[in-house]
Formats: structure tokens, sequence, C-alpha cells
């Protein structure tokens, strides 16, 4: 039987393509989009429940105490610090005092932090190998530093500025000849390349005071475009893992990460500074623990509960401290309205106090910017570089960036403007920052490479990149050996299969 056809079906059969001319379409999914795939996900505040704020606040007062004294002699615990004529006391005592607090001391469990790993990592670090404070490990500000002198960075010392600053919007492009850049950098930062005959020395930048002071001052990327330059000048080595893509990795390139680096660490101190969830400055806290401790009648309100809780822990515990810097309160300031004075920041009156805002950018940008570095460059033991002049001591070019952001986070805890706590996290927040950086550009390239370098925690990372003939590569962060997410992840990663359609 013999079927017949509709003259529509006929015309319908005919406008059907067939199999042999069918187009396929690919979607490389965005690889040539500009600019970034992923926004820096701004974290909340730390929460800090009783024995950390006790801990933060003394930490802060104790440097507060020390602010005369320069970082060489921090290590010895037999210096002695005077506050009048008939008060001192020795590094040792000061110790002693803050190993009574609980946050300080490892035998003690602290069942309101379990399953908090943040808050777990910020009391590990304050510990030795053998699980005590020290005082290394009190003035290393977060940072799992080698060695056991307590020194300041040769970025810090290193640093210097040009005497024309005329800063500019946008960076020049990362293919720019390095002239532009170097001009760039000169009028963004004031970071420039001397000869050696001009520089011969390093700068002595005094005591924690000075220090602190001189912070509020130094552009945040300043000291690490310096490095920067004088590294690239010196031609340090770069990662060995770039071997096959270094002719891509030179000054212009480096540069033009950092300045991408540190536009987003600015702009996530930004969003910090400006959360609802930020911490109350030291100032307020140490005047409201003031207010609470000259109470005579308590009552339970509810209200502020953390700072009284905090406030008895450090009149309890460490009742020498607080009666060191209540003198110090009384020398700067006249007699005191209250026995218990803490109020801060401890200086002198013709010091005009600076507003924490005007370094909350410094500890983020110095996790972006060290970071970077510590992975562009070669970072092994066998790495090293002459960061003052010809005459000066060479060394690692990693550990130089470690303890120059361990010295800034230092620097504004003794301000008395930021919480330890916050430089421990804002200090990661810039590492996670520069991580996605180096994946952007890794995955862009699309070749074969790798980048080792060591975490603010002594933990070594390796950065893997895999070419795909398709799109743009995919680059893995492994941990100690093993694959971990990145930190930082705002939108999905790249796909790793390619739509056909």
């Amino acid at each position: 039987m013999t079927r017949t056809q509709t003259p529509d079906q006929t015309r319908a059969r005919k406008r059907a393509p067939t199999l042999a001319t069918t187009t396929l379409k690919v979607i490389d999914g965005g690889g040539a989009r500009i600019g970034p795939r992923h926004q820096a996900i701004v974290p909340e505040a730390p929460r800090l429940c009783v024995s950390e704020l006790a801990a933060d606040m003394a930490e802060i007062f104790a440097l507060s105490l020390l602010r005369k004294r320069g970082l060489a002699d921090l290590d010895d615990p037999h210096c002695a610090v005077w506050i009048d004529g008939a008060t001192h006391f020795t590094l040792h005592e000061l110790l002693c005092d803050l190993r009574s607090l609980a946050w300080f001391d490892q035998t003690r469990s602290l069942p309101e932090i379990a399953g908090d790993a943040e808050a777990e990592q910020r009391r590990a670090l304050r510990w030795n190998a053998d699980g005590q404070l020290t005082l290394r490990t009190l003035f290393n500000c977060g940072v799992a530093l080698r060695g056991t002198q307590t020194r300041v960075s040769r970025f810090w010392s290193g640093d210097h500025a040009g005497t024309v600053t005329d800063p500019v919007r946008r960076p020049p492009a990362p293919d720019a000849p390095m002239s532009v850049w170097l001009d760039w950098c000169g009028r963004h930062s004031g970071a420039t390349l001397q000869t050696p005959p001009e520089r011969e020395g390093a700068i002595d930048p005094g005591t924690l005071e000075d220090m602190s002071g001189g912070l509020h001052e130094t552009p945040a990327g300043r000291p690490f475009y310096n490095a920067a330059l004088k590294a690239l000048a010196h031609r340090a080595a770069l990662d060995g893992g770039l071997a096959l893509s270094e002719p891509m990795w030179r000054g212009p390139r480096l540069l033009a990460l950092m300045a991408e680096a540190e536009t987003r660490a600015r702009r996530a101190a930004l969003d910090l500074l400006m959360s609802r969830s930020r911490l109350a400055r030291p100032a307020v806290t140490a005047a409201r623990m003031t207010v609470w401790l000259a109470r005579e009648e308590r009552g339970n309100e509810p209200t502020n509960a953390l700072y009284r809780a905090a406030a008895d822990e450090l009149a309890e515990c460490a009742p020498n401290l607080l009666y060191w810097v209540s003198r110090d309160n009384g020398t700067l300031r006249g007699c005191q309205r209250f026995d218990t004075s803490l109020f801060l920041p401890l200086a002198e009156p013709e010091r005009q106090a600076v507003p924490p805002s005007d370094c909350a950018s410094h500890v983020v940008v110095a996790g972006a910017m060290a970071t970077l570095l510590k992975a562009v460059f070669d970072t092994s033991r066998r790495a090293q570089i002459q960061m003052v002049g010809t005459t000066g001591p060479a060394q690692a070019l990693g550990e130089e960036a470690d303890r120059m952001a361990s010295n800034i986070a230092l620097a504004r805890i003794v301000s008395g403007g930021w919480h330890p706590a916050e430089n421990i996290q804002q200090l990661r927040l810039g590492q996670a920052i520069a991580l996605q950086v180096l994946r952007e550009t890794l995955e862009t390239d699309n070749r074969s490479a790798t980048l080792d370098l060591t975490d603010f925690d002594d933990r070594p990372l390796r950065i893997e990149a895999h070419p795909r003939h398709f799109g743009r590569g995919f680059a893995q962060l492994r941990a100690n050996g093993a694959a971990v997410p990145w930190p930082q992840e705002a939108a999905p990663p790249a796909a790793h299969l390619t739509a056909v359609v």
C-alpha cells in the first residue's frame, strides 16, 4: 500500500536540513572576556569570644607600653621599661601576665570556639612549637615567621620615596615599556629605582611609636613596589615553574599584577571599613572597660556583656598589666578620675592622634603584595636578594616579604586603632586576593606553569596551571600537596566541559 503525502508535508521535508549540512558552534564560556571573573568576597568581622577579646586588648595595652622601644629591644626578657621614676617592669614580667589569660594558655580549653576554625587558627598563631606564648610569637602579629630574631624587614628599612608624586588613576598597560612603569610607580606611590651611590645604608625606623606614625604617612604599596623594582634591577630569579612562559613574565607584567592586586585590596579594605559587622575600635572598648571596672554596683544588664566579661578577666588574670597602663595614663594625662584608667592611645599630648582609617588598607595590601612577590620570584632558601644598596647582607626575599607584613600589622596595633584578630584576618584576605589575581592570569595565558610559595601560616602552597585546547586554561591550588578550594570564589569556576550547540 502506497502512502501519499500532502503538499504541506512535502514542502516541510524540503525545508528540513540534512545532517551533512548541520553546523556546530562552540561557546568558549567567556574565555576571551576581559577583566576579573571573580570578585573578592569580603568576610564578616571576626567573632570574638570573651577570652579572645581580653587577649586582644591585653596585646594592644602591652604594645602601647612598649611604644618607646625599638624592635631590636623586644627579644630581651630582662629589658626594663620605665613608666615613671618609681614604676617599671621587664618584658619577662609582662609576658607572665599575658600567659595568665585563657586565650594564651594552651592547657585551657575554650568550648566557646569549638568548631570555629578561624578562631582556633588565630589562637594557635600565638604559640610556639611547645604550645607557649613567647615574646617572638607575641610580636609576629599573625605571621608564622621563621627564625628567632625580632627585627625590621629590609623592605621597611630600605623603603624610600621620590621627590615628585602625582597620583594617577590608572596604571599603564601590562605590555607598556618598563620606563613607563617606572614613571608610574614614582607618581603613584613615590617608589623609585635609586642607584647605589644615592643610597648606601638602611633607614632605622626608630621606636614602635615612630613606626606607627610612619605607617600612616606611607602609601600602602610603596615598600613592596620599591622591593619589586630592586629585585628586577638585580635580576632576581623567577619561580622555576615559569620556565616555559618566562618571556611573558617581565617587569611590566609583575608591576601590572601588583597594581591590580592593590586596587582590589583597597576596595576590599574599604568594604570592611564600612561593614556593619565591624568591631568597635579598641579605644572605645578600653573606655567601656574603664567605666565598668570603676562601678561599685554591678547589675545584670544584657548590654555590653562581652566587654564587661573581658574586663573582669583582665582584672583577675592580668592585674599588673592594668596597673601599668593606669600609671602610664596618669603620667601622660595627669590625675585620673578612675583608679583603673585604660584609655587609649597611650602617647604624649603633643603627638597628634591619627584616625584608624588612615591605614585601613595597609594590612590587606601588604597581604596581597607579599603573596605576589613570594609567588613570582624564587623564594627558596637559595634565592637571595640585596635589598639595600650594595653593602648590606643579602636576605631571602620571601622572608623579608613576610616580615614586612608582620611589621605593618605590629605598627597598626601600636597605634591603638586595630585589633590583632582583624590583622590576622585581613592579611589572609590580601593573600586570597593575590592568589585570585594569579589564577586569572595563568588561566588566561593557557600555558603549563607552576608557582610555589609559603603562606602566612607557614604552609607550602602550589598553583598548577594546565593548558586546554579550547577557551582558557585551568589552574588548581594545592596546600601541602593536596588540592584545596580557592579561598575566593564569588562565582562558579571555569567549566571543565564546553557547551556545543
